[in-house]
């Protein structure tokens, strides 16, 4: 899941890049256009943009969302505004002192200070790393090739097309269309296996005039703003203690080390879930969740390539796509077994759950 998130903040927030002009591009190379790319340096002080993505996994669309941002180089403020097609909202503003974030599935909004987050933007600064991160990737593991200049909603851009040097390759074929003046990403099209995120600005405004309105936040009637510690409702705790609140015995792996088990309630699924993270020579290998088995929901996440097996004599799901996950119901829980460690084999992975054992006290 983590890669996937990974991908849809990077498409979904846009690309900050360095200005040159039309006819300066076409004398450089695509290799030499990444590497002006991720320069940190810029003319753009600030931007709005509106945007728009889509998920599709095949011909089937899995998530439609809009975007609105506003960001303020000058005065560190920044806001972002996304939207559902169900409606789902989401909001995240930073006044350059204090940093906001309010979900409509939550009903709630948290507070934290900027200072506590090394004194960056959670949406501005944050944005160009994870995409100097993700150009020099692809430089490493994808040949770049320019295939021309186009116009993209009233854009002059320039179109970049980067295919996978191997074919086993997690991330597939990425196309970006930059504008010729700011070097803004305003289209992106992301394939990994049978899964596509197409991404497209609409409304762009390089260095505009912000007001006092720019960068406030109007919550809904009712949402009170918290302390950001009251977000995180994960409690340290033992299996000891989790068989003895359940009443019901819980599966754990002897084979690794137990580093950390936690416990949280989801309000929005009104259920506890349980963590155990599970290391070897201090590297982080797997997580093992469980909670109360969820009546009429099957096993599918609905999130890439999935594959039905069978482990410790029960129906199962293996993914190995944009995560590495298994999931099984076992003595009226789910365990879901997400995989940290991309060397561990699938049939490593099934040995490891088919060796799990009960802590029944």
């Amino acid at each position: 899941m983590k890669n996937i998130c990974n991908m849809l903040t990077v498409i979904c927030l846009g690309f900050m890049l360095v200005a040159c002009s039309a006819g300066e591009m076409a004398q450089y190379l695509p290799d030499q256009i990444v590497t002006k790319a991720v320069e940190n340096d810029s003319d753009v002080n600030g931007y709005y943009m509106q945007a728009d993505f889509e998920v599709f996994k095949g011909e089937e669309k899995i998530d439609d969302s809009t975007l609105e941002q506003w960001l303020d180089n000058e005065s560190n403020q920044s806001k972002i505004i996304s939207e559902t097609s169900n409606g789902d909202t989401t909001m995240t503003l930073d006044d350059g002192e204090k940093t906001i974030l309010y979900s409509s599935i939550q009903q709630a909004a948290f507070e934290i200070e900027s200072s506590d987050i090394g004194g960056e933007s959670l949406v501005g600064q944050k944005t160009r790393e994870q995409v100097e991160d993700g150009l020099e990737l692809a430089r490493e593991t994808h040949e770049i090739e320019l295939i021309g200049n186009e116009e993209i909603n009233g854009f002059d851009t320039y179109h970049l097309k980067a295919t996978p040097k191997k074919e086993a390759m997690m991330q597939g074929v990425e196309e970006y269309w930059i504008t010729t003046d700011h070097w803004f990403v305003v289209k992106s099209v992301s394939t990994t296996e049978d899964i596509t995120v197409n991404y497209v600005v609409h409304d762009l405004e390089i260095n505009p005039s912000f007001d006092e309105n720019s960068f406030t936040m109007d919550l809904p009637e009712g949402v009170e703003v918290k302390p950001f510690e009251e977000m995180d409702q994960t409690e340290e705790t033992t299996l000891a203690e989790v068989v003895a609140a359940t009443g019901q015995p819980i599966l754990t792996s002897n084979a690794y080390q137990l580093d950390s088990v936690e416990q949280f309630h989801l309000d929005s699924f009104d259920r506890t879930e349980v963590n155990q993270e599970f290391k070897k020579e201090g590297r982080l290998q797997f997580t093992l969740t469980s909670f109360e088995s969820p009546e009429g929901e099957g096993l599918t996440t609905g999130l890439g390539k999935e594959e039905e097996i069978e482990v410790r004599g029960k129906e199962a799901v293996f993914m190995d796509d944009i995560i590495k996950s298994l999931v099984w119901d076992e003595e009226g829980f789910r365990y879901s077994l997400l995989i940290h460690n991309d060397e561990l084999t699938k049939e490593e992975i099934m040995e490891i759950v088919e060796n799990m054992e009960f802590v029944e006290e």
